[in-house]
C-alpha cells in the first residue's frame, strides 16, 4: 500500500462505499478469444435512506427511474494497468460513481505485448546493469544467464498473440442484455 493510498485513507479522502453494493469480477467476453482480463466490477448506487419521507407514488416512481451508467476504462496505453489499480483510478471512480447515484462500470481489457523497440531498449538498459555486475563479480554465468532469459523472454511475448483491441460497442451491448435478462 502507498503511502499516498494511506493518507487518503486515513484523511477519508476516497468516499466510502458499501463492499455489498459491488459486483466484482463480471466476464464480459466469452468465447475462443476470451481472455482473463476481459472482466469488469459494477459499482451500484448506494440506496436513498430519504425514501420513508416520500409516498408510495414517489417511491414507485424512484424504484422505476432509469438510472444512467459511466462506464470507466482505466489508463496505460493498451500495455499496462487494471481495474482493480488504485493509480489508474478505476475504484475510485467506480465508488465515486455510485455515491454520485450512477451505476460505475469500471472495465478491465487485454493487455496488447509490449512492441519491439521498446522490448530491446528496456533490454540494452537492464544488460548494461548486469553486465556491470557480471564484470565486477566475475560472474560469466551471471551474464549469459540474463541472455538466454531474456531471449526466452522475448520469444514468449512474440508468440503471445494479441488479436484485436476488444470492441466497446460489444461490452455495452452485453451489458445491456444482461439487463435485460435480470429484468425479464
Amino acid at each position: 500500500m502507498s503511502y499516498v493510498y494511506y493518507l487518503k485513507r486515513l484523511f477519508h479522502l476516497t468516499p466510502k462505499h458499501d463492499q455489498s453494493l459491488i459486483i466484482r469480477n463480471v466476464a464480459y467476453f466469452s468465447g475462443s478469444d476470451a481472455h482473463t482480463n476481459n472482466k469488469l466490477d459494477i459499482f451500484l448506487p448506494c440506496p436513498n435512506t430519504n425514501l420513508s419521507i416520500r409516498t408510495a407514488d414517489e417511491q414507485q416512481a424512484t424504484s422505476k427511474k432509469q438510472i444512467p451508467i459511466i462506464v470507466h476504462i482505466h489508463g496505460g496505453g493498451w500495455v499496462r494497468g487494471n481495474r482493480t489499480d488504485e493509480w489508474r483510478g478505476g475504484p475510485t471512480v467506480g465508488r465515486t460513481c455510485a455515491h454520485e447515484g450512477f451505476v460505475g462500470i469500471v472495465a478491465s481489457y487485454r493487455l496488447a505485448r509490449i512492441s519491439l523497440i521498446s522490448f530491446i531498449a528496456w533490454s540494452f538498459v537492464f544488460g548494461l546493469v548486469v553486465i556491470i555486475i557480471g564484470l565486477s563479480l566475475l560472474s560469466w554465468q551471471f551474464i549469459t544467464g540474463y541472455v538466454a532469459f531474456m531471449t526466452f523472454a522475448y520469444a514468449y511475448n512474440f508468440l503471445y498473440r494479441v488479436r484485436i483491441p476488444v470492441n466497446v460497442e460489444h461490452v455495452s451491448e452485453l451489458v445491456i442484455n444482461a439487463k435485460k435478462k435480470e429484468a425479464g
